[in-house]
């Protein structure tokens, strides 16, 4: 797509650019040859009709004198040049003084008195003056060439000459340019098409490139050819890939240290409900052992015993089995899960916190929601949040987990009765390492980590929240990874 974009804008930019310019360069080639042919054609006219004036002006004389028939020899002289083909004369005649016509070739037009504009200003000129006229559809020159010798006016020579060939020359001239112009912009289209494949073509070829290479294809390198400009872009592409490439690897660890560190954090921070946990059941095994010693060979006291510590030894199984799979690392493996079981046992892991700080637990999740989700994944984004909904409710409240359905994607909510989080501080709390905890307390990085898990399903993670009066952090899952049963 790219390649062919920037490739046809080029081809159509420099055949249009061509196109206008030999199109203006053929228009004003014709219109100097045109102005050239004309004024070479009135030249010419000119030239022709003052030296025909001087026999004209001579007959004319020896009329005047009578020393020649009047009007026979003029006539004849006229009619004689009329009839030269080659010259195209629309018309030929002589007008006297007053403009009365004295001789032509048109019989009819004997005796007639010329008033038109040329007629007029020729009597007042002794130079020749000529204009344009059109005739059957074709363009000619109406000349008036001054009969006399010195100040002495014997009358005027009228004629006309058709422009036709000149306008066939014209016409055969715009062919030819034409086709000249064809010629040469199919000759410029080739040299553009081998320029596009020159320069053009490696240009779009590593925008290709540039456009599938993605953070799953950091491997793609570009085919190097040749040791000019291009061929040291393409290599300085393939190093800079290569730099990305080891910058994502060591990228990823990090990232991964990261959620390491806040898996270990969490841990921290319910280390005291976990050896509660653990504390307890313990406590009860060891009574039990000291009364088995205490009651003897006693089957029923000892199979009551054994119970009991299989009872307390399953609790701390189950215990240290959740701490283990939280701080389990691995590649995700999403899977169907119970929102509303998983968050159950969630909660088992803050169980101990919850009842120190006086707060009321209250899953409303529906049984029927399940969500397409890597389990550790989702494990961290509901402890995190229940573990910032405990620290903001030091003095009690109630703390609750809900569903929600939104068209086709579902929502769940963690909404607490604690102190709230301030205005100013909003935008900043899914910045890596922004805390409010005292130190030693926090990492900074439990919110962000949900945001980073949230944007890796397509999904989305809003707060709302006013001080004194609790928050609610809503994790909107896309309708890709919801099912209901």
């Amino acid at each position: 797509m790219l390649k062919s974009g920037l490739q046809i804008k080029f081809i159509l930019f420099t055949t249009i650019s061509i196109i206008i310019f030999m199109t203006i360069v053929g228009l004003l080639a014709i219109s100097r040859e045109r102005v050239l042919l004309y004024a070479e054609f009135e030249r010419r006219g000119k030239i022709f009709g003052e030296t025909l004036a001087i026999p004209i002006l001579n007959d004319l004389i020896y009329e005047r004198l009578g020393l020649v028939e009047e009007g026979g020899l003029l006539d004849n002289y006229i009619m004689e040049i009329y009839k030269n083909r080659d010259l195209d004369l629309l018309y030929l005649g002589i007008v006297d003084e007053e403009g009365k016509v004295i001789s032509h070739n048109d019989i009819t037009e004997y005796g007639k008195v010329y008033r038109d504009e040329l007629t007029v200003s020729s009597m007042d000129s002794d130079k020749t003056v000529m204009r344009r006229i059109h005739v059957d559809g074709h363009e000619a020159i109406d000349f008036a060439v001054p009969l006399s010798i010195g100040k002495k006016r014997w009358g005027t020579l009228r004629f006309a000459i058709s422009l036709e060939k000149v306008e066939q020359e014209i016409f055969s001239m715009v062919e030819r340019i034409i086709i000249i112009t064809v010629i040469l912009i199919a000759l410029a289209f080739f040299l553009i098409l081998m320029l596009t494949k020159r320069f053009i073509t490696p240009i779009t070829e590593l925008a290709s490139v540039m456009e599938r290479t993605g953070s799953d294809l950091l491997e793609t390198k570009a085919e190097v050819r040749g040791t000019d400009e291009i061929a040291v872009l393409y290599e300085r592409f393939n190093d800079m890939m290569e730099r990305i490439r080891r910058a994502n690897e060591d990228l990823k660890r990090s990232h991964e240290k990261l959620i390491q560190a806040e898996r270990l954090a969490s841990i921290g921070m319910l280390a005291a409900g976990v050896a509660h946990e653990i504390n307890n059941p313990l406590g009860g095994i060891f009574n039990c052992i000291q009364l088995m010693k205490n009651t003897g060979d006693d089957p029923k006291s000892r199979e009551k015993y054994l119970e009991l510590m299989e009872d307390g030894l399953e609790r701390i199984e189950g215990t240290v089995s959740r701490l283990l799979y939280m701080v389990r690392k691995g590649e995700q493996k999403p899977i169907k899960i119970k929102v509303r079981e998983f968050i159950g046992e969630v909660s088992q892991l803050v169980e101990y916190r919850m009842r120190k700080n006086r707060i009321v637990f209250d899953n409303q999740v529906e049984d029927r929601v399940q969500i397409f989700i890597d389990p550790q994944d989702f494990q961290l984004l509901i402890l995190n949040l229940l573990i910032n909904a405990i620290h903001a409710m030091d003095g009690g409240g109630r703390l609750t987990v809900r569903s929600l359905r939104m068209d086709s994607k579902v929502a769940i909510e963690v909404v607490d009765t604690g102190r709230g989080i301030e205005p100013q501080l909003m935008e900043k709390i899914f910045d890596p390492f922004f805390t409010t905890k005292p130190p030693g307390e926090g990492t900074g990085l439990g919110l962000w980590l949900c945001s980073e898990i949230m944007k890796n399903y397509e999904g989305e993670i809003h707060v709302r929240s006013e001080p004194a009066k609790g928050s609610c952090f809503k994790l909107i899952f896309p309708k890709e990874r919801v099912n209901y049963e």
